[in-house]
């Protein structure tokens, strides 16, 4: 399998947990800007020389990408974007930060957001990968909200057990088992670390393992584990049965 990590707030300390990983392996670095993830892939690479950097970017105002962001901070995101050729996550999620506050303002806007946001994925799905929730690959809703597209890019369906009651990751397991072209996917798991939301349970190395087990099982070859600030001894000798 082949193991990547999310890092949602880099610095220094946190990219230096790259030295503890011996397998080639992905890292998605959270920035808010082209420079600002420049800066950080410097100091990645400077740590593990054969690291592929990818870059994930945090939107003004909405943090994550959706047609409810608005239409000028998308206009600028996409043309940036352009100006690197690095691997990219598009996070596909609802806006972080005043939330209704965003959906009435943004309603009328919510067709061009679609169409800004889909576009940008037909034009650069070689180098995408797509962060959605763990159901909208099979959701009809979540394609209306503009939070999963039939475009051919590698989607990595968000399965955070520790976040999730027993039964619903019950119902996401037997999702995944149905999933026919699995090459077109990977998994995120976790969490290792707390997020932006600031209360995030984390998983126990015991239940990565099982997670792993899971998901090697059902057929899937690409994991991406959030996030590299929680490696620790523990959850590196699971991670290394898996390489």
């Amino acid at each position: 399998m082949h193991i990547g990590f999310y890092e949602e707030f880099p610095n220094e300390k946190n990219l230096k947990k790259l030295k503890l990983i011996k397998f080639k392996t992905r890292l998605f670095i959270a920035a808010k800007s082209v420079k600002e993830f420049q800066k950080f892939e410097k100091q990645a690479k400077k740590i593990k020389k054969n690291v592929e950097v990818a870059y994930w970017p945090i939107v003004k105002n909405s943090y994550w990408i959706s047609p409810f962001a608005n239409t000028k901070d998308l206009i600028e995101l996409f043309k940036e974007l352009e100006k690197i050729e690095n691997p990219l996550l598009i996070d596909l999620e609802l806006p972080l930060k005043k939330r209704w506050r965003m959906y009435f303002k943004n309603i009328f806007h919510f067709k061009t957001n679609k169409r800004l946001i889909k576009e940008f994925l037909e034009k650069n799905k070689s180098r995408i990968t797509t962060a959605e929730y763990p159901f909208a690959f099979i959701s009809k809703i979540m394609r209306l909200l503009g939070l999963n597209y039939t475009i051919d890019v590698e989607k990595s369906i968000m399965w955070y057990s520790s976040m999730i009651s027993k039964p619903i990751n019950k119902k996401i397991k037997n999702n995944l088992k149905k999933i026919k072209n699995k090459k077109n996917y990977s998994i995120s798991l976790g969490t290792l670390a707390i997020g932006i939301l600031g209360n995030e349970p984390i998983l126990s190395s015991k239940k990565l393992e099982k997670d792993l087990e899971f998901v090697k099982k059902a057929g899937f070859k690409k994991i991406i584990i959030f996030r590299l600030e929680g490696i620790n001894k523990k959850y590196l000798k699971v991670l290394n049965k898996f390489t």
